[in-house]
């Protein structure tokens, strides 16, 4: 097997550093960093609507791949979104850096065309994040207007081919290869499971103890439906009445996925009786060095989810020696072991959130033995250095095979109304 450095691409429309956040930015930032460590060269291709000079996040650089002037307006599949132009545009790139393989998410379907003009050398891995369809469906959301059906119908299928077309596909975790294959309709499931990673930086933080009278209970995430921030809000009452000097605070924006797509965030402050909700702080998105704050400040770290892929924030607790409770779904069974690295309760149960809450606040030695028993799986599975020589291995194993075949031609309806 040639063992020669590569040269790998990462498709992405989202990175730390430039601006644009989120849980698919945070995987590309510590797989690439890991990646140059290990002495390959590592270009990010960043999705942005204009496009710019080429920066640099420490030993890997950053190009901007856009579709500028008169012909991003022409209508998709010809110019806007994962289109024809698009893929045009991304082959050239891969072409000029000379690219041995190219990730890219299936979210948006950015390589759903690609597969009409890449080089010959080039493979494409798509790795699987949560498609648009599962979102819907956990989110409740239902196209309701003949212009919204043809947009959830459009994304659905060019993430579907984006997946059909790629040479090889990994999965965050095995539950989401699943809800995938079934979300799109797939016909094909032969997804390497590959998991999220968290680097260094997450280690070196001290496990920290918290002497203060007020314990701080954390969420980190958007404030959206999937991630059950109104079933934290559900318990407070609960776990303030037993530990009343408990803070909680959320970390995350705001989004359309209250009841009737109002704002999250106004929906939640509808929950709480106004004499609670001094107990309460939404700080928003937070930057690297607030949201690092925001963890060594944190007692308990909570994620009541109703859906997750491989949570990137889970993993950033564990990481951190943090005491967690989660939500009793496939992603963080996938993680946690009930009562030896976290407490996991079962799904929309409040009641049994707010009293895992008041166990680990009201002991803070249960907490720390979970906490650090977390921070030691994360180090073994899920370190960025054991993740980054995993997915090593797979690069090369896809680059031995030959090239993917076109897909059959994709007239199944896949939009969800679910």
């Amino acid at each position: 097997m040639n063992e020669l450095p590569l040269k790998i691409g990462f498709l992405t429309a989202e990175y730390p550093t430039e601006g644009y956040t989120g849980g698919i930015g945070s995987y590309v930032r510590q797989m690439a960093h890991a990646l140059a460590e290990l002495g390959h060269s590592v270009h990010i291709l960043l999705a942005v609507p204009t496009g710019g000079q080429t920066t640099w996040d420490g030993p890997v650089p950053i190009h901007k791949v856009s579709i500028s002037g008169v012909l991003s307006r022409l209508p998709w599949p010809l110019g806007k979104g994962a289109s024809l132009l698009f893929a045009s545009e991304l082959a050239k790139c891969s072409r000029e850096l000379d690219l041995d393989l190219l990730e890219a998410p299936e979210w948006m379907g950015p390589t759903a065309f690609l597969s009409l003009a890449k080089p010959a050398k080039l493979r494409v891995v798509v790795r699987l994040h949560t498609c648009n369809a599962i979102v819907r469906n956990v989110n409740k959301s239902h196209a309701e207007s003949m212009g919204e059906r043809l947009k959830c119908y459009a994304n659905d299928w060019v993430e579907r081919r984006s997946i059909l077309t790629a040479d090889a596909v990994t999965a965050v975790s095995q539950s989401i290869g699943l809800y995938t294959k079934e979300a799109l309709r797939l016909p094909r499931a032969d997804f390497r499971v590959v998991p999220n990673s968290v680097n260094d930086s997450a280690f070196a933080l001290p496990v920290a103890t918290t002497d203060s009278a007020e314990q701080v209970v954390l969420l980190v995430g958007r404030l959206e439906w999937r991630k059950g921030p109104d079933l934290l809000i559900r318990a407070v009452p609960s776990i303030l009445k037993r530990q009343p000097k408990v803070l909680f605070r959320f970390a995350g924006s705001d989004t359309l996925t209250g009841p009737g797509n109002v704002s999250m965030r106004s929906y939640l402050d509808s929950l709480l009786p106004l004499d609670m909700q001094s107990s309460l702080n939404f700080s928003g998105h937070l930057g690297a060095a607030q949201l690092e704050e925001a963890w060594r400040q944190a007692t308990v770290c909570v994620f009541p989810s109703r859906y997750e892929g491989l949570p990137m924030v889970c993993l950033e607790a564990m990481a951190r020696g943090k005491a967690i409770v989660a939500t009793d779904i496939p992603a963080f069974r996938e993680l946690l072991s009930d009562g030896e690295t976290g407490v996991i309760v079962g799904q929309d149960d409040p009641s049994a959130l707010s009293d895992a809450i008041v166990r680990l606040v009201a002991d803070r030695g249960l907490a720390t033995r979970l906490g650090s028993a977390a921070r030691d799986v994360a180090r073994a599975q899920f370190h960025s250095k054991v993740v980054a020589n995993t997915m090593l291995e797979f690069y090369r194993e896809v680059l031995d095979r030959e090239p993917a075949s076109q897909p059959e031609p994709i007239a199944t309806r896949v939009c969800n109304e679910r």
